[in-house]
């Protein structure tokens, strides 16, 4: 299996955290651990073992605890999404796209569907020949390949879960239906984010559902009935127009329906819904797991935690050429909150979070709130004052950074794993 893997190839799959996740010393170890694994590659050992299996919001999802394998398919994730053009679209160019096409005054029709338990029942065979029974990747990178279909998918067809190198075959899989999609007629702009599709056409979305359905149908997959939306911007008068909104990569775009203006339509971008309601979730969850641990200290690093944004250290020795934090929270995560208009954008009006606020002091001191007398003992005085300081709103607006180390980011998360 000599030839494609080389130490080079390897240090740039490295990620950060992969010293704690897979139990390695590449700070002080770093050249004894990449000849490990170059030596493992390049000898057909990096196999993939039984892999461990874990439940994920209610899905099933495989890792490998085998450095070697999870860099070896890391570099073939790599090479095949620069060989078959199959790297899937960031999320924030599509959410940009999108507001960009939003603020077009022509009739517009809008339709959103999401694709039920996609990665299982998505149809890969033609893909899997290809890569492995085709001539156009090297020998050892198909025999890997032809390891990973063999013991890595599912016998009834499919993908796996949590296998990185999944998501590229993917969307290999996913170009055909992708291309017919994009070609009916009077789509003129078309998203996919994985499963969740999104569609602008001139047409009516009656004369294009039956087409689209044949499509997906045909490819294998069916939609999810209970996560589906038509959207239409189609008032010719002013005074019938009304604000129409739909939610899609955890935003929620809301326009006028008014078309046939000069000026573009006003578009107002905001958390979606389903985003605000799991962080009111992952609330409870911290104020119940409080209940039962006593744990004061964790408890306001959870609320922190959802409230602001943090940077997560990288950890260890990496390939990674840019900054040693990554940013995340309240606003990184949703950047893309504002009010976009003709003349540029204005700042997110933020009811949403305000509107969460309030639900955050009522868990705090409502009159009944289950969680007021712990948190109103004595003994918790201080931790009070100092929760009732906290504000999603301006964690939000002043961009509020918090640090934890990466220990402290897992202890905070188990307060509502898999929730």
């Amino acid at each position: 299996m000599s030839g494609y893997f080389s130490e080079k190839r390897i240090a740039q799959v490295i990620r950060v955290g992969d010293s704690r996740r897979f139990d390695v010393d590449l700070k002080n170890n770093r050249a004894a651990v990449l000849k490990q694994v170059l030596n493992e590659a390049n000898n057909g050992c990096a196999l993939f073992e039984t892999p461990f299996r874990t439940i994920i919001k209610n899905r099933p999802c495989l890792s490998l605890k085998r450095y070697s394998s999870n860099l070896v398919l890391r570099i073939i994730a790599k090479h095949l999404g620069r060989r078959f053009r199959a790297n899937p679209r960031t999320r924030d160019s599509v959410v940009k796209e999108i507001i960009e096409t939003l603020g077009d005054s022509t009739p517009i029709y809008i339709i959103r569907r999401d694709i039920q338990s996609f990665y299982e029942t998505l149809s890969v065979e033609y893909v899997r020949e290809r890569l492995i029974s085709g001539s156009e990747l090297p020998p050892s990178m198909r025999a890997y390949l032809g390891e990973f279909f063999k013991t890595l998918c599912p016998a009834t067809g499919g993908l796996p879960r949590g296998i990185g190198v999944s998501a590229i075959i993917a969307e290999m899989a996913m170009q055909r239906t992708d291309r017919r999609i994009k070609e009916l007629p009077g789509v003129y702009k078309y998203f996919r984010y994985s499963d969740d599709m999104l569609i602008f056409s001139h047409k009516p979305p009656s004369d294009l559902l039956p087409k689209l359905n044949e499509i997906v149908v045909g490819s294998g997959l069916r939609f999810n009935k209970d996560k589906s939306d038509e959207v239409v911007l189609n008032s010719s008068e002013k005074s019938e127009a009304v604000i129409r909104n739909f939610e899609y990569l955890g935003y929620k775009f809301s326009v006028s329906s008014f078309c046939g203006s000069k000026d573009p339509r006003i578009v107002d971008v905001s958390i979606s819904d389903r985003k605000i309601k799991k962080i009111k979730s992952r609330l409870i969850c911290a104020f119940k797991h409080f209940v039962k641990s006593g744990d004061a200290e964790l408890l306001e690093n959870r609320i922190r935690f959802l409230a602001s944004n943090y940077r997560a250290r990288r950890a260890g020795a990496t390939s990674v050429k840019t900054s040693i934090y990554v940013k995340s929270g309240i606003y990184y995560n949703y950047r893309y909150c504002g009010v976009y208009k003709k003349y540029g954008r204005a700042p997110a009006h933020c009811s949403e979070l305000k509107r969460l606020d309030a639900f955050y002091h009522f868990l705090l001191s409502g009159k009944s709130s289950m969680f007021r007398r712990h948190l109103e003992a004595p003994c918790m005085s201080d931790v009070l004052k100092r929760l009732k300081k906290i504000s999603f709103w301006k964690g939000f607006q002043q961009k509020m950074i918090v640090r934890f180390d990466a220990d402290t980011v897992q202890r905070i998360k188990e307060a509502w794993r898999n929730g």
